[in-house]
Order: C-alpha cells, then sequence, then structure tokens
C-alpha cells in the first residue's frame, strides 16, 4: 500500500505541475533579497522553477520515505507548446503515469491499490493548486547557501532551508548547475534527521530525450485510469448531486504562521455513498490537506500515523447534522497536525 501511495502521489503531483514533497514549481520572490547571496539563491530557485517547466530530462531516481525506498523514471518534454511527461515506477507491480497536456492517465494491473487510492483523492482544482510558492515564505523560513555538492556525477548548488518555528521542517537541495534542475533533496526534522530523500541517479537533458521515451509501454491486460487537469483559471463547482455541506461550511481556527489556504473542493468517495469536503494549506513549501465526510456508520476511532515526514490525523466532530470524520495528512509535526484539526469546526448558519 506504501508503494502504491508513493506512485498517486506523482500522478496526481508530478502530472499535476509539481512533484513530490520537494519537487514543486517554485517562485522565489524578492522577499529573499536582503544581501546579495539571497539575491543569488532567490534568482537560482526562480531558474529552477523554469527548468521543471521548459527544460526536456529523462532521469532515474530514488525516492525514500518511512523506510520505503522506490525507484522511477521521469521523462519531460515541451512538444508544440503543450507539457508531456511520463513517471514509470521501476519496483514492484508495472505502473505508468502519463500525462498530456491536462489529460492524466495511470495505468496499473488489474488489483492494483493504486486504482481505489486514486479514486479517494480530490482532482481539478488539486492538482493545479499544489503549486508551491516562496511569495512570502522569508517569513517562516531562512535561506543559506552551503557551498557544491555533485548528484548523478554533475555539480550542483546546495541550498538549505530552514524553519523559523516547530510547525515546520526544513530542505536541503542541491540544484544543476547547467540546467537549475532539482537533483536532490532532503527533507530534515528539527535534529537534522532525515525524513525523506529524493535523488536522481542519472538524468539526460535536451536533445538525449527522445519523444518515444514519453509514450507507454504495452503491457497485456493493463488498466488505464483517467484524470483531466482543470485549467487554473476555471472556477470549481460543486457535484449536483451533493447533500454533503460544502467546503464553504467549515472553518479552521487556528492556523501555524504562513499557512492559508490554496484550494478547496468537494468529490464523490468511491467506496461510500457520500462527499468528502477536501483543503489544501501551503506556507509556500510545507503542505497539508484537511478532508471532512460523515461519520462512517462504523464509526472511526481518533488515529495518528507517521510515515516518513508525512502525518496522518484523525478527529471526531459534531456538526449540524451528526458527527463528521475530520482527517488531515500533510508533511507537519505531529503536534502541529493535533493542533490545527482539533480547531476544525463547522461555521454557523
Amino acid at each position: 500500500m506504501r508503494a502504491a501511495k508513493v506512485v498517486l502521489a506523482f500522478c496526481l503531483l508530478v502530472l499535476g505541475s509539481a512533484y513530490l514533497p520537494f519537487l514543486h514549481e517554485v517562485y522565489a520572490q524578492d522577499s529573499f533579497a536582503q544581501d546579495g547571496e539571497a539575491q543569488e539563491m532567490s534568482d537560482m530557485l526562480k531558474r529552477m522553477n523554469d527548468a521543471f517547466a521548459t527544460q526536456s530530462y529523462d532521469g532515474v531516481f530514488s525516492y525514500y520515505t518511512g523506510g520505503d525506498l522506490a525507484s522511477l523514471r521521469v521523462v519531460h518534454k515541451v512538444i508544440d507548446g503543450v507539457r508531456r511527461e511520463r513517471l514509470v515506477h521501476l519496483n514492484g507491480a508495472p505502473r505508468e503515469i502519463v500525462r498530456h497536456g491536462d489529460d492524466v492517465s495511470c495505468i496499473v494491473m488489474p488489483g492494483d491499490d493504486l486504482i481505489a487510492l486514486e479514486n479517494s483523492i480530490p482532482a481539478g482544482p488539486f492538482a493545479r493548486a499544489f503549486v508551491r510558492q516562496f511569495e512570502s515564505i522569508a517569513d517562516v523560513y531562512r535561506l543559506d547557501s552551503f557551498g557544491e555538492g555533485r548528484v548523478a556525477n554533475r555539480p550542483a548548488n546546495r541550498i538549505v532551508v530552514s524553519p523559523k518555528d516547530g510547525h515546520r521542517y526544513g530542505y536541503r537541495l542541491w540544484l544543476d548547475k547547467q540546467t537549475s534542475l532539482l537533483l536532490r533533496a532532503e527533507l530534515v526534522d528539527h535534529a537534522g534527521t532525515k525524513l525523506e530523500i529524493f535523488m536522481f541517479n542519472h538524468v539526460l537533458f535536451g536533445d538525449e530525450v527522445t519523444d518515444a521515451a514519453l509514450e507507454p509501454q504495452e503491457s497485456s491486460g493493463a488498466m488505464v485510469s483517467h484524470l483531466t487537469l482543470r485549467p487554473a483559471n476555471q472556477e470549481w463547482q460543486p457535484p449536483a448531486e451533493a447533500k454533503e455541506p460544502m467546503p464553504s461550511s467549515w472553518a479552521t481556527n487556528w492556523l501555524p504562521p504562513g499557512f492559508t489556504m490554496a484550494t478547496s473542493d468537494l468529490r464523490h468517495k468511491a467506496d461510500a455513498d457520500h462527499h468528502v469536503s477536501s483543503f489544501l494549506y501551503s506556507d509556500g513549501l510545507a503542505v497539508f490537506s484537511i478532508y471532512i465526510e460523515p461519520m462512517p456508520k462504523r464509526g472511526a476511532a481518533t488515529m495518528v500515523s507517521q510515515n516518513g515526514a508525512t502525518v496522518a490525523v484523525t478527529h471526531r466532530l459534531s456538526g449540524d447534522s451528526g458527527y463528521y470524520l475530520v482527517t488531515l495528512v500533510g508533511e507537519i509535526p505531529e503536534s502541529t497536525a493535533r493542533k490545527i484539526i482539533t480547531n476544525v469546526n463547522q461555521k454557523k448558519s
């Protein structure tokens, strides 16, 4: 199940204009321009953002989290102005995720638990809004250079992003000196322990990346699950059949400094006859989601689980129409997650 969650995250994040917890389209704003070095690193992050969206690259990378290690291949090109991407899971069950513009296909074998997971994650604005922007990040993070390194036999500039409080984790980034693509990233806790690691083992750029590398491999009996990414400027409309409270009916009465809501959504839950409200919050780098649904008939116990940097917390909430189950999932410390989720309530009519 953990491996499927890793691949699902890539389906919605890599192919939704963003990578996993480290690899995102990032804008480094002038808020970092306090001195020459800060301005230089700010410019480096801007170039990193451009590299994700515009460079042609074909690489194999490792992703380590929660004791699990996955190996994947990612191919990216822009052809006739359209972004094309392909992600291939190189371990375990055969899985491929292919993007052509706003159309995404998850190709799996029958019985793969990735199918059920995909149906439980909001689409549309979720993927589009999952774009981390360094707009006011200087208020909650400090940006420092820590020299140069080498990843996948390529020289890289190293950057440290350190939190100013205990409500978020820190990052160490390795940017390719020639192309500015992110080659390695580590998510670390306040003691410096590595919680998650992404690293390219091999990567090609430019003309070495062929159009054929974007085509999925044919597999007998494979199933295809489709997802369409709605443009960011298209207004979200709730499902006509929804009977549950709209996302606007809920309030989060406490958030750590710097966190704001990026998007909200409401969609049908595949394995139940109801809809789930979802909310995505970010401080420009760290991200967490809150899901609210009617309490299952069998009930649900308060739960806390941790996998690498990702924490999942559930909470029982009393609303106008009965009890609801609130679930928070994100890359924030457990104590912060607990405080956020216990401060969620339904707005008074």
